[in-house]
């Protein structure tokens, strides 16, 4: 199933934590969360964690600070696969480790056993990643599974309170259709639903919703810009990683939509 076992990489930020909350309301019932950290070689040689310093400079002075660097961001990591736990619901079956190595590799690595991995995005439209800001796209292009960035919704308790599918036609944006009204499915409470297609859409046309069929909502505009905005009014976002060639496709705009969007975006890959 496409929600069955979710990835979730905390780097002890609220943003990562984040992803981790929103991987436990989305993981379909029996399935399993997967929390990692990784500690990354480069943030003992940058002396930082989640924006702080791991060694101060007297310690540096009075000690051998990278291997005292080490042994604290070993440390904090195994924190913030703790406190990642605590953003999970009861009954959630999960898992926790910090991984030792360089985060692309890792998380690729991780990817391969996940239908979902999930990170945090730090701030609107600007996706920091774990180690450089670069990591979240690195995700949605490469990763071996589908891709969550999370953002806050509107109401934590209400996750997702209304979900938001961009279609094209294609076998990837059906795809991600079917996983967008399982999430909708398993929830306590029934999200809003909404279709939307960029370009031209036949008039009247509908699409199969959680109960009954949805019309879908023709978006003006270039499509990464439309269907963006659309996440100014939803929680959760939903797109195929790969659409149709040319003007039309979704898979050249996920990335753009998953950058821009005030929502938090799943980008689903099919077979996953």
């Amino acid at each position: 199933m496409p929600l069955s076992r979710i990835v979730a990489a905390v780097d002890g930020t609220r943003a990562g934590f984040e992803a981790a909350r929103q991987a436990g309301r989305l993981v379909q019932p029996g399935g399993t969360v997967r929390i990692i950290a990784v500690a990354d070689p480069y943030f003992a040689a940058m002396n930082t964690w989640a924006g702080q310093r791991l060694v101060s400079p007297e310690e540096v002075v009075t000690s051998k600070g990278e291997y005292l660097a080490k042994e604290r961001l070993l440390e904090r990591a195994a924190q913030a696969v703790e406190d990642g736990r605590k953003q999970l619901p009861d009954g959630v079956v999960v898992e926790g480790e910090v991984i030792e190595g360089v985060t692309h590799d890792v998380l690729i690595q991780a990817s391969r056993d996940a239908r979902v991995l999930a990170l945090g995005s730090h701030g609107g439209g600007r996706m920091t990643g774990l180690v450089l800001a670069s990591t979240a796209t690195d995700m949605l292009r490469h990763a071996a599974c589908s891709v969550l960035v999370a953002r806050p919704p509107f109401d934590e308790d209400d996750f997702p309170r209304s979900i938001a599918v961009a279609v094209d036609g294609s076998e990837p944006a059906l795809y991600a259709l079917e996983v967008a009204r399982q999430i909708d499915a398993q929830c306590a409470h029934r999200p809003e639903f909404r279709v939307v297609a960029a370009g031209r859409v036949a008039k009247g046309a509908v699409a199969p919703g959680p109960v009954g069929d949805v019309p879908i909502e023709p978006l003006r505009g270039r499509a990464h810009e439309a269907i963006a905005k659309v996440g100014e009014g939803v929680d959760l976002l939903v797109m195929g990683a790969r659409g149709l060639k040319g003007a039309k496709a979704l898979g050249s705009v996920s990335e753009r939509v998953a950058h821009k969007a005030a929502s938090s975006v799943l980008v689903v890959r099919p077979h996953t």
